[in-house]
């Protein structure tokens, strides 16, 4: 299997930091969070990469270079930096690299998940879409992703409202996807698109199947200054 690692994040709310290198290469544990996310995939099986760049590319590209030295195979794209494509636009021109089920994930994350058993329920099901979904507790989700008793994901909703939220926690979307590649059908065109607000509601309403895969283990988005020293006190490769 193939993965997409969108790579392209500015960073501004961890300025200073990124004045002069993107998101993916601030260090947590002595590597770039990029070098953990290509870390846990290679552990899995996955070393046929595609890095979607947008933000001081060569820094990335520069550091690792085809992949050879980190045990993988690495393709670069790229991002024009003054047209952000969104989430999901930002993987488009990857569709000439990929021939079958993938993976997408995001280069901001740092987490515990087993890849190997999510890739394995994917293709017991083969829908469009596995996403991983984690236990997000408090009364501010960025998302929350409704599912009935067989994981089979019926409601994509981003930024829930008090009212949506019914119980102590929800289920929250963790940025990092299984696609079938007919999921490239629904990001046509050529201006932003998100998966949250935009591609999941679709594929959802267009009656395709996006099933859930449900961990509890660690999960941190490197948004902030605040969330990198959590990462740095908690985090264990």
């Amino acid at each position: 299997m193939q993965a997409i690692i969108v790579a392209g994040g500015r960073g501004e709310r961890l300025r200073p930091i990124t004045d002069n290198i993107p998101k993916p290469m601030v260090e947590v544990r002595g590597k770039p969070i990029l070098e953990h996310t290509i870390d846990l995939l290679r552990e899995n099986g996955i070393t046929d990469l595609i890095v979607a760049l947008c933000y001081l590319p060569n820094v990335i590209s520069d550091y690792f270079g085809n992949g050879k030295k980190y045990g993988v195979n690495i393709r670069y794209i790229f991002e024009n930096p003054n047209d952000p494509q969104g989430t999901a636009g930002a993987i488009r021109e990857s569709k000439k690299f990929i021939f079958g089920d993938f993976v997408v994930t995001y280069a901001d994350i740092l987490r515990k998940l087993d890849v190997s058993s999510m890739v394995r329920q994917h293709g017991s099901k083969s829908p469009m879409a596995t996403i991983n979904v984690y236990k997000r507790i408090g009364n501010d989700p960025k998302s929350m992703v409704i599912f009935d008793s067989h994981n089979k994901v019926t409601s994509f909703v981003e930024r829930p409202t008090a009212n949506d939220i019914k119980e102590e926690f929800v289920w929250s979307n963790g940025s990092f996807y299984i696609f079938s590649k007919k999921i490239f059908d629904y990001l046509n065109g050529d201006g932003p698109l998100d998966f949250g607000k935009d591609v999941f509601p679709s594929v959802i309403k267009m009656g395709r199947k996006i099933y859930a895969f449900k961990t509890e283990d660690y999960f941190l988005d490197i948004g902030t200054l605040e969330k990198l020293e959590e990462a740095k006190k908690t985090f264990i490769p």
